[in-house]
């Protein structure tokens, strides 16, 4: 009976006040979708890290003068490093052939190099990608060694993106959800405005407190969980209509747009939570302002 009574209640709030409520879930759902973007860059960046993790290597090249005491050394050197998973030798003949069937349709760029113009390397495989930087440093320097290369750089700037892109998006969120929460507590203190008289005669045949306030936070609620919900949808539109098929138009973006169901799920749950978290901030608020019981 007094479940049947708050949602009756409710409803009634929210046909009082319907434009303040639709400006309220519009709100909501907005601050929501950019708090959902920032989940799915995240989701992105952390793909593209993966992939590029895996072919994160540290070319190292040697002089041409180096010695066959000199790559003995090397090779134990990157033999007793525990963040080395495997290294190759290759050689300046090899890295002609690898060159030369890179570039197979325009022979004018190889033709004309000779056959040992390219350095000999060692490609150093890594058990963990974050530890290029570290190995390159202790790798440079070695006797033998001309220079030292790894796509460590493009990893730490593409984090770097990652976090500036995150932070902006989280921060335009946030604005926006204290923005919604203030305008559903604005439409609570309406629809108290509105029903003071009755809230009055409530209060003089003993009503409690609590059940006073009830439907009024129903009400900030239910229009921050619908905002939510309309995030939600968005969110899995767009998954199943746009990410999930970016590989059909662009290969190498496949994986990239490639999320699991329960990393969409984690995103739609922290929409949801977020939404319920909006809405009881906003009524707490309107009651504690406006409603003096």
């Amino acid at each position: 009976m007094r479940l049947n009574y708050f949602l009756s209640e409710t409803a009634v709030n929210l046909r009082r006040n319907l434009l303040m409520t639709i400006a309220a879930i519009s709100t909501v759902a907005i601050s929501l979708l950019l708090l959902g973007g920032a989940q799915i860059l995240q989701l992105v960046v952390a793909n593209v890290t993966s992939t590029w993790e895996g072919k994160v290597e540290v070319s190292v090249f040697l002089r041409s003068d180096v010695t066959e005491g000199e790559l003995d050394g090397l090779r134990s050197d990157l033999a007793r490093m525990p963040e080395i998973e495997t290294f190759t030798y290759v050689s300046k003949n090899q890295a002609y052939e690898e060159f030369k069937e890179l570039y197979a349709d325009k022979p004018e760029l190889y033709e004309v190099l000779p056959k040992d113009s390219l350095p000999a390397s060692f490609r150093v495989s890594l058990v963990d990608a974050a530890d290029a930087e570290e190995v390159a440093a202790r790798v440079e320097g070695s006797p033998g060694i001309d220079d030292v290369n790894f796509g460590g750089d493009i990893i730490r700037r593409l984090l770097q993106v990652n976090t500036l892109l995150r932070a902006v998006t989280l921060g335009m969120s946030a604005v926006l959800m204290v923005a919604a929460a203030a305008l559903i507590a604005n439409t609570i203190r309406l629809a108290i405005f509105a029903r003071r008289e009755e809230i009055s005669i409530m209060k003089l045949v003993g009503a409690t407190n609590w059940f006073i306030r009830i439907p009024f936070m129903f009400e900030g609620v239910f229009a921050a969980l619908t905002g939510a919900i309309v995030s939600s949808i968005v969110v899995l539109g767009a998954n199943e209509l746009f990410f999930s098929k970016m590989g059909d138009f662009l290969a190498f973006l496949g994986p990239v747009f490639s999320f699991s169901a329960w990393e969409i799920t984690k995103v739609l749950l922290i929409l949801v939570g977020g939404g319920v978290a909006v809405g009881l901030f906003g009524s707490v608020l309107a009651l504690r302002r406006f409603l003096e019981v």
